[in-house]
């Protein structure tokens, strides 16, 4: 991952973390995913998981004029040849053309009542399931005109699907955390780094240094905050990493934001 994307992946983190507008969240993350693997078209398709039936409930598209098309598909779900992945109980990344050959995919029932019109070529998705209940499923389009979807664009997609099944999960299943108003969140957020980075032993520099990590500041801004050297942020973020017993921002904000896994081990 790039400078570039390691950015745009950290402030679409932490848009998705301080953000408790379900309408923000779902635009927000739209937009980001179609900077990070570019696609023309993203739709986000929620479902209600305690429905009797299965039942989609929600259509979010970027571009906006895409909800016709996904629109059509919910109508016709169950003439989709992958839609076995909308019952599976564990979050699941595929990209439609490891699955059906073009011959198929491309002439299928499907694609002609909803995709044939935006020229749709390829799909990857990801499904986002949350204590074994299914909850939506993103998707992102590509056309004939641009690149197939690459390993490195799944691998991207599967980065984040801890983060998008938890977020969802509290947001869609209301639990007792979930819509915390955002200074209650950021709380949260700041108790944590504070009690990560006394028992990490950081120096007082290197705390200045993760907090302004936490908020998506990009290390121009750090250096000109701090008055430091980019030689010298450099070193004190390795330093960081060292004593965190790790070896980048993403696995930094992953241990801050309380999404790998672990606690503060306190």
């Amino acid at each position: 991952m790039d400078t570039n994307h390691l950015l745009i992946f950290s402030d679409l983190l932490y848009s998705l973390y301080t953000s408790n507008d379900a309408e923000g969240i779902n635009h927000d993350l739209l937009s980001y995913l179609r900077m990070l693997i570019p696609s023309p078209y993203a739709s986000l398709l929620t479902a209600d998981p305690d429905a009797p039936r299965f039942t989609f409930n929600g259509v979010y598209c970027d571009p906006a004029d895409f909800t016709a098309a996904e629109q059509k598909y919910i109508d016709n779900y169950e003439d989709d040849e992958i839609q076995w992945m909308l019952h599976s109980k564990v979050s699941t990344v595929l990209r439609e053309s490891d699955l059906l050959k073009n011959e198929s995919r491309l002439h299928s029932a499907i694609y002609e009542k909803c995709y044939r019109p935006y020229h749709i070529y390829d799909t990857l998705q990801m499904s986002i399931v949350y204590e074994r209940k299914f909850l939506g499923v993103i998707t992102l389009f590509r056309t004939r005109e641009d690149p197939p979807f690459s390993e490195d664009d799944m691998t991207l997609l599967k980065s984040l699907d801890k983060h998008l099944n938890y977020i969802y999960g509290r947001l869609l299943l209301k639990a007792p955390d979930a819509l915390l108003p955002n200074s209650a969140s950021a709380a949260l957020t700041t108790e944590r780094t504070d009690a990560l980075i006394e028992k990490a032993g950081l120096t007082r520099r290197e705390a200045e240094i993760v907090r302004l990590v936490m908020k998506a500041i990009p290390n121009a801004k750090i250096r000109e905050q701090l008055h430091i050297t980019d030689n010298t942020l450099q070193k004190h973020m390795q330093n960081i990493y060292r004593k965190f017993h790790i070896s980048s921002r993403l696995e930094l904000f992953r241990i801050m934001s309380g999404t790998d896994g672990a606690g503060t081990g306190l």
